[in-house]
C-alpha cells in the first residue's frame, strides 16, 4: 500500500518516505552484495485476485493502515546514525541468552544495552531487538541510518521482505522481532536505512559490542514492545507462494507440544557430552540438527532420534504391562534392560565385540579412543578431533562420527535379533565370528558407499569430495589409494581389519 493510495483515504501524504520504484529495489540488491547503505521500503505487499488468498493469518485479507507521521516539508529531517551490536551465549540447559545494543556516539546518553527475553533470545536476535529499541525510542522524523555486522538481518528486512511475508516468515529466527521491526519502520515519516559493516573495521562496531556483552549480566527488562497495532499487521501466507514443506512447517509451528520430561533427560546427557567433544555448548536445536548430520546413514538417524526420545520399548516400558512385566529385565544379565545397558554395559556376545573392533580401527588412524557413553554416542554429530600440532582433522572427526554412530545401530540390530527373533535363547548367540564379520560388513559398505558418491559425473553437486573422502579413511585401508578416482570407485577397498573364518574343513 503505498502514501499516495494512503491520501486518497484521508491519510497523510509524506513524500519524503515513499515506496521504492523497481529502479531503486534494483539499487538495493546491488547495495547489499557491495556492503552500501540498503534503503527500506515501506510497501505493503497484498495478496491480489491473482494471488489466491492468505492462509494461516489471523485475517485473510489485511488492510494495513500507512499512517505516516505530519511533516513540515519546509524543514528536513534529522539523521542519526546508529551502531548495532550483539552479543549471546548459552546456558546450561542449552538456552539462549542474548543482548543486543546501540552505540550513536562517544559519551551519548543514548548508548545502551538491551537485554532480550528468554523466549525472544536467539544467536543473532540481540541484533532485532537492538533495532527494535532504536526504533521505538528514537524521534519519529529523525532519518535513521543503521550499521550492522548481520547480514542476514538486512536481508529479511530489505531485500527479501516481501518473499518473508508472503510465506508468513516460516523457519526465520527471530520472526516476531523481526515483524515488529518492520511495523515500527512502516510507521515513521522518514526513510530509514540499513548498512553491513564489519566489526575489525570499525570502531562504533566494536564499541557497540562491547555494551552489548555487558548487558548478558543484566536481566531483561520491559522496554521491548513486540506487540504491532493492527493497521500495520499483516499476518498469513500466500498460498499461491506455500509448498509443502512451508504449510507443513507453519502448521507445526502453530502446534507446539510441551518437551517429554524423558527427551529432556536425553537431551541433557547429549550437550553435557557435546560440550566435551566439540568445546562448546549447544542448544536443543543444534543437537536435533546434529542427529540429522550427513555423514550419518538416514536408518543410524532414525535409530538416534528414537534414543534422544527414549522411544524403544525397553527397560520399565514393560512394568506397566500386566505379564509382560519380565521383559525390563535383561535375561542374560539380570538387571533392568536400559538402552545404557544395551548399548554400554550388556555382557551378551556382540556388543563388547563391536566396541573393540571400532577401537581397533580408530586406533589406527592414530588417536587414543575415548571412553565411549550414551550422551556421547548421540553426540557424535559434534566430534571434534584434533591431531598433535593442535589443528582440527576434518578426516578424522567424519571417521568417528562413522564408527560411533554405525556400532551403537549395529549393537542395537544385533540385541534385537537375540532378544526378539531367537528368544534370547542362549544357543542361538552369534559366534565370536559372525559379530565380527557383521561389523565388519557394516563399516566396509559404508567405505565402498563413500567412493561410490565421490562419480561426479553421476551425483553432481551432491557428490562426495573425493580428498574428503580419502582423508577420512587414510591410514585405515587394505589397499592401495594412490589409484585414479574412476578405479577407487571401481576397486574393492576394505578396512584395515580382517574378517575371521569360522573353524571347519578346508578353511
Amino acid at each position: 500500500m503505498s502514501a499516495e493510495m494512503v491520501t486518497r483515504s484521508g491519510g497523510i501524504k509524506d513524500v519524503r518516505n515513499p515506496e521504492l520504484t523497481p529502479q531503486g529495489r534494483d539499487d538495493n540488491i546491488k547495495a547489499l552484495a557491495d556492503d552500501k547503505p540498503i534503503t527500506f521500503d515501506p510497501k505493503i505487499h497484498l495478496a491480489k485476485k491473482v494471488d489466491g488468498f492468505r492462509i494461516f493469518g489471523e485475517d485473510p485479507h489485511p488492510t494495513p493502515a500507512h499512517q505516516l507521521q505530519p511533516q513540515n516539508d519546509e524543514d528536513p529531517p534529522t539523521q542519526t546514525t546508529i551502531y548495532i551490536g550483539n552479543a549471546h551465549e548459552i546456558d546450561e540447559e542449552g538456552l539462549y541468552k542474548s543482548s543486543g545494543s546501540i552505540w550513536i556516539s562517544e559519551g551519548n546518553e543514548r548508548n545502551t544495552n538491551i537485554p532480550v527475553p528468554t523466549d525472544l533470545s536467539s544467536k543473532r536476535s540481540g541484533h532485532a531487538a537492538a533495532i527494535l529499541y532504536a526504533l521505538q525510542s528514537q524521534p519519529l522524523l529523525t532519518e535513521l541510518h543503521f550499521k550492522i555486522s548481520c547480514k542476514a538481518t538486512i536481508r529479511h528486512l530489505t531485500t527479501d521482505l516481501e518473499d518473508k511475508e508472503d510465506t508468513d516468515w516460516v523457519d526465520i529466527e527471530n520472526h516476531r522481532l523481526l515483524r515488529a521491526i518492520v511495523a515500527a519502520l512502516r510507521g515513521r515519516g522518514t526513510k530509514c536505512t540499513f548498512q553491513k559493516m564489519d566489526i575489525e573495521h570499525s570502531t562504533g562496531m566494536q564499541k557497540a559490542n562491547t555494551i552489548a556483552t555487558q548487558g548478558l549480566q543484566d536481566e531483561p527488562d520491559d522496554v521491548l514492545n513486540v506487540d504491532i497495532p493492527q493497521g500495520y499487521k499483516v499476518t498469513g501466507m500466500k498460498l499461491s507462494k506455500g509448498t509443502q514443506r512451508t504449510f507443513y512447517k507453519a502448521l507445526k509451528a502453530r502446534r507446539k507440544r510441551p518437551v517429554r520430561e524423558k527427551t529432556k533427560q536425553m537431551l541433557s546427557r547429549a550437550r553435557e557430552a557435546a560440550t566435551l567433544l566439540g568445546g562448546r555448548t549447544p542448544t536443543d536445536a543444534e543437537i536435533w540438527k546434529s542427529l540429522y548430520h550427513p555423514d550419518i546413514t538416514r536408518k543410524t538417524r532414525d535409530f538416534l532420534w528414537r534414543c534422544m526420545h527414549q522411544a524403544y520399548k525397553v527397560g520399565t516400558y514393560w512394568l506397566n504391562i500386566p505379564t509382560y512385566e519380565h521383559y525390563a529385565e535383561c535375561r542374560h544379565c539380570h538387571v533392568d534392560d536400559t538402552l545404557e545397558h544395551i548399548l554400554l554395559e550388556c555382557d551378551a556376545p556382540g556388543r563388547e565385540k563391536m566396541w573393540s573392533l571400532a577401537q581397533q580401527l580408530w586406533e589406527m588412524k592414530g588417536y587414543s579412543w575415548p571412553e565411549v557413553s550414551l550422551g556421547g554416542i548421540l553426540a557424535c554429530g559434534f566430534a571434534g578431533v584434533h591431531d598433535a600440532s593442535g589443528k582440527k582433522d576434518s578426516g578424522a572427526d567424519r571417521l568417528f562420527r562413522i564408527l560411533i554412530s554405525e556400532t551403537a545401530h549395529q549393537i542395537w540390530k544385533t540385541r534385537c535379533t537375540r532378544v526378539i527373533d531367537n528368544g534370547s535363547n542362549p544357543e542361538k548367540y552369534p559366534s565370536e565370528h559372525e559379530v565380527h564379520n557383521k561389523w565388519l560388513a557394516c563399516i566396509n559398505e559404508r567405505l565402498r558407499s563413500d567412493f561410490i558418491l565421490t562419480d561426479k559425473l553421476k551425483f553432481e553437486n551432491r557428490a562426495l569430495n573425493l580428498k574428503m573422502v580419502l582423508n577420512t579413511w587414510k591410514n585405515v585401508l587394505d589397499g592401495d589409494t594412490n589409484l585414479p578416482a574412476v578405479s577407487l570407485r571401481e576397486s574393492r577397498l576394505l578396512v584395515g581389519i580382517a574378517p575371521l573364518r569360522p573353524p571347519g574343513r578346508n578353511r
